[in-house]
């Protein structure tokens, strides 16, 4: 990878660490960096969604495409607001557009999310599938993959930082980054999606341990929500690249939903009645 000329002769920005938007490129053929991490968050999600129906007695089959419902759903919602921001670049270069290697905005994800949230809850009422139940089995694993979506942004240039003088500020390089994501090329900028990224894995060994001593439905999924909720709203003042804000400015899409989020995990985590059978989850 190649710096931008304009920073070439600045010693200490070559010093810093960059990111590599492509893990290999063999004439027109490319593979994207972050393509591969969400495959792989992807597909070690499922897996982990697997063993958690396991513990929680739920059909495998059904939650096995429980998942894939809410990931392709997520996948057209996001690219569908890619669409709209993109304009004419989506009418230049089409196929770019709706590859795996440029799927994020802020809006996007939040886009992707909703319509990945409203599929999945169709899916469950049609399979009559217990609704909280199934959630708490998800939670883990739709921290695992977020975790690996995030390590995608970072290598790609997405989602990125505000400047910083911190000494673990990043740099990036590539033009590709600037081009997609309006990276700021030679400045040292926060790692925001990295800091996501870590949490993101430690809440998935929370979530993990907690799934089967939780003492009533909901509360993994409470605690997923709720604690996400605060780290995603803290990061996101942290972030540089948010250029649409709700409320007269007060508020970006990301941070709306992280509010949402937290009182919908507390919520949940609210001492009710529920079904004797529902009660004392254990691994089976």
């Amino acid at each position: 990878m190649v710096p931008s000329p304009r920073f070439v002769h600045t010693p200490k920005l070559r010093l810093l660490p960059t990111v590599y938007p492509r893990l290999f490129q063999f004439g027109p053929v490319a593979l994207p960096t972050e393509g591969v991490c969400l495959v792989v968050g992807l597909l070690l999600a499922l897996m982990l969604a697997q063993a958690a129906a396991r513990r929680l007695q739920i059909a495998q089959e059904t939650m096995w495409n429980l998942s894939m419902t809410a990931v392709l759903s997520a996948l057209v919602g996001a690219k569908l607001v890619l669409i709209l921001e993109s304009g004419g670049a989506f009418l230049h270069y089409p196929l770019l557009v709706l590859s795996l290697s440029v799927l994020r905005s802020s809006s996007a994800r939040v886009g992707g999310s909703l319509l990945a949230l409203m599929a999945a809850l169709l899916y469950m009422r049609f399979q009559r599938m217990p609704l909280l139940r199934t959630l708490d089995a998800a939670a883990p694993a739709l921290a695992l993959g977020d975790a690996f979506a995030h390590l995608g942004a970072f290598a790609s240039g997405a989602e990125y930082g505000a400047p910083t003088a911190l000494p673990w500020g990043v740099v990036f390089h590539s033009r590709w980054a600037a081009l997609w994501a309006g990276t700021p090329l030679g400045v040292r900028l926060h790692p925001a999606q990295l800091y996501l990224c870590g949490f993101d894995l430690l809440l998935c060994a929370l979530l993990w341990r907690w799934l089967p001593r939780q003492r009533q439905t909901g509360e993994t999924l409470g605690a997923g929500l709720f604690l996400y909720g605060l780290a995603s709203y803290g990061v996101e003042l942290l972030r540089g690249d948010v250029n649409f804000l709700l409320l007269h400015g007060a508020l970006s899409p990301q941070q709306a939903m992280a509010a949402l989020m937290v009182v919908a995990g507390a919520l949940l985590w609210m001492e009710r009645p529920a079904p004797q059978q529902h009660r004392g989850i254990h691994a089976v």
